[in-house]
């Protein structure tokens, strides 16, 4: 893969499960910017395979990651249905680079403290639908180590409530926001 690929700049057959999330965000959301859409898809990535990570996609799961995708500045319902059916039908093909460039997308795109908050969105899914599952704790654990985020500092133990998480999607890294107080994310 090309520079420009990695960037995001020139579209290709590198990543197409990604690929085809950002084409979904690119038509919902044409005049944010590329780095924009690439944070949003991240995020959703990975709400997305915690969601899916106990071979289960619940109705509660489903419903917060809907709330979630209203909050995206912009995302009329049409743009989060369309979003919405993209990840549930790329994410079981979700080749291991992809995943890995989201990893490396969310380090580079966001500070410590936003990469803690995407963690807590990923703990808050994992117990809509109740305590969060074995498999769901064991994705959240492997997904805060990619990100250098200490789990155990924010929340110590997954098998009980999971508590002190956002209320609603993290807002798009600090570098990215607009002057005039437009936060995506």
């Amino acid at each position: 893969m090309g520079l420009l690929a990695w960037l995001g700049l020139k579209q290709g057959g590198s990543f197409p499960n990604l690929d085809a999330l950002l084409k979904e965000l690119r038509a919902a959301l044409p005049d944010d910017e590329a780095v924009v859409l690439r944070y949003i898809a991240t995020v959703i990535v990975l709400l997305g395979k915690v969601a899916c990570v106990d071979g289960r996609f619940s109705s509660k799961e489903d419903e917060l990651l809907r709330e979630l995708l209203t909050h995206v500045d912009g995302l009329a319902p049409s743009g989060v249905d369309a979003v919405f059916n993209a990840l549930q039908g790329k994410l079981p093909a979700l080749q291991e680079g992809e995943v890995d460039r989201c990893y490396r997308e969310l380090k580079a795109l966001c500070n410590a403290r936003e990469r803690v908050e995407v963690v807590r969105l990923l703990i808050r899914l994992a117990a809509a639908d109740g305590a969060p599952t074995p498999a769901e704790r064991a994705e959240i654990t492997s997904i805060a180590e990619e990100l250098g985020v200490p789990l155990a500092e924010i929340e110590p133990d997954l098998s009980g409530q999971v508590g002190g998480g956002p209320t609603s999607a993290p807002t798009a890294p600090d570098e990215q926001r607009d002057p005039g107080g437009d936060t995506r994310g």
